[in-house]
């Protein structure tokens, strides 16, 4: 039982088993039927001691009809099928299926590949975070000049010879076990004149230093993250070369568990980038397909991936989940015109296949994840927003660190510096009106505003006060709670009113029972 567990169990459905046309990898466990032999899936997984299939591989798309129910035991992004057989126009019924299941056209010409990636990429973790500018040392010898922006980005500009030559370094390693393929990703802007590439430099693993081989990667290179999915464990050393003149700013390296091709932050999940190299993970699960879609913007993470997965799949409907992996924790979901118009155009992608109008969305987050859900709720004017803990003014923000909150999250000035580009008082003001001037001109008057707030928040303690005032005279239904507290107090009963918010409008506004 014990080795049955440990397996990754896949179910093939065709004409001829894969099992007797390759070797299969180690950890493998292969299940194998013809579509009018199929078994009822709950017996025969408790009669061979399966917890759970990884994936499901089809010969033909049609074969999901023949499942029915079993369907229900494939995660969406696991169900693959042979890309030569796709079908110009499938059936409603099929269509359905293949949408409910996000289900992949993949090419098996290779089944030897097809099967790597699915043993080395499809798992469940997710995690990522990144070295810093605290983590850089300049070559002693450059003559330019060096200026910190805050704890995120070191600008240089000056002469960088004309070969490549190392420029930057970070003064720690990582460690590569091998257990998981990882990516690496780098922030960084330059002028045209200014060219770069990245080395990579592997340390046995265990040994003092005995290095082993460089790995040097472009620009071009560097346009995808770079990946690392190497059976042997290594410590890696990192630099960065440059060669030109001009300005080169340089921000965070990202190091993140891989899935390859199979998504970004997890599985299915995809990333949003701009010119600048700027990220926001996004990811849609279809639920069950009927209304509503539901939104949610994840909270200040220091460790880069998504929350609120099992709370949002708790509730049956279709949902999107938001994360930020920029600067400490994030930056509010507030970019370049980029970044933001693909946050926009990955809900409408995602509204528009599911047949829904704005009526059936509902924007939801809790603390930085509340920026989010009414800076881009706004946009759409959805059925209700939820909030818990509602932080807008974010120029306010970094105002009350010197006294409201002295030297606790000095992240906001590094996000003042990033959007703005200066940490001033006209910078505070920008702040503030980015998202004012998009709040009033929303029409709310068929939108539901729930929030839960902190009386005493040190963040943003007018957040509330100016919502009401600006919805005032306006025909808007705002339901509202609130705690005694800063900021970060009171977290448990917030949410708790969250949730119990977000059932309610499930419940008597789309008729789901939770």
């Amino acid at each position: 039982m014990d080795n049955k567990q440990q397996l990754t169990h896949i179910l093939q459905i065709g004409s001829s088993s894969w099992q007797d046309q390759v070797e299969l990898p180690a950890g493998l466990g292969w299940h194998f039927f013809q579509v009018t032999a199929l078994p009822s899936l709950k017996d025969y997984m408790e009669e061979e001691e399966i917890s759970k299939f990884k994936a499901l591989i089809l010969e033909n798309p049609e074969d999901l009809l023949a499942l029915g129910e079993d369907l229900t035991y494939f995660q969406p992004y696991t169900v693959f099928y042979d890309e030569s057989h796709q079908l110009e126009a499938p059936s409603e019924e099929l269509a359905h299926l293949l949408s409910l299941k996000q289900a992949r056209p993949w090419d098996f010409s290779n089944k030897h590949q097809f099967l790597y990636v699915l043993d080395r990429f499809l798992y469940d973790n997710q995690y990522g975070d990144a070295f810093t500018v605290s983590d850089l040392r300049v070559r002693p010898d450059f003559a330019g000049q060096q200026t910190v922006l805050g704890k995120h980005f070191l600008k240089l500009d000056g002469r960088y010879g004309e070969e490549f030559t190392p420029i930057v370094q970070w003064v720690y390693n990582y460690v590569y076990d091998a257990s998981r393929p990882i990516n690496f990703w780098l922030e960084y802007e330059k002028d045209p004149s200014c060219q770069l590439q990245l080395r990579i430099q592997f340390y046995r693993f265990g040994a003092l230093g005995e290095w082993v081989k460089d790995a040097v990667f472009s620009e071009e290179e560097m346009q995808t993250p770079l990946e690392l999915d190497g059976a042997e464990p290594y410590y890696l050393a990192f630099s960065l070369e440059a060669k030109g003149e001009g300005m080169l700013t340089i921000g965070a390296l990202h190091k993140r568990l891989s899935h390859g091709p199979l998504g970004g932050m997890t599985v299915g999940a995809q990333t949003l980038r701009d010119h600048k190299r700027q990220e926001v993970f996004a990811y849609f699960h279809p639920g069950d397909m009927k209304p509503p879609l539901n939104i949610y913007f994840s909270g200040y993470r220091p460790a880069e991936g998504f929350e609120g997965f099992g709370m949002m799949r708790a509730m049956g409907s279709p949902f999107i989940l938001f994360s930020d992996p920029r600067l400490e924790g994030g930056s509010f979901y507030m970019g370049s015109e980029e970044l933001e118009n693909q946050i926009t155009a990955f809900i409408d992608h995602h509204l528009h296949s599911l047949g829904f109008g704005p009526e059936e969305m509902n924007f939801s987050g809790l603390s930085m994840g509340t920026f989010g859900a009414l800076y881009y709720g706004a946009l759409y004017c959805p059925h209700a927003i939820l909030v818990g803990k509602p932080i807008v003014n974010l120029g306010d923000v970094a105002a009350n660190l010197k006294f409201r909150r002295p030297d606790e999250f000095g992240t906001s000035l590094d996000m003042m510096q990033l959007i703005i580009g200066q940490v001033s008082q006209e910078g505070i003001d920008q702040l503030n009106q980015r998202f004012w001037d998009r709040f009033k001109q929303a029409d709310f008057k068929d939108t539901i505003l729930a929030l839960a707030y902190m009386r005493d928040d040190d963040y943003d303690k007018q957040a509330y006060p100016d919502i009401l005032e600006t919805l005032y005279e306006l025909p808007v239904r705002i339901i509202s709670t609130s705690r005694a507290g800063r900021h970060n107090d009171a977290s448990a009963p917030i949410i708790e009113w969250f949730m119990t918010q977000y059932n309610e409008i499930m419940e008597r506004d789309f008729g789901r029972n939770q």
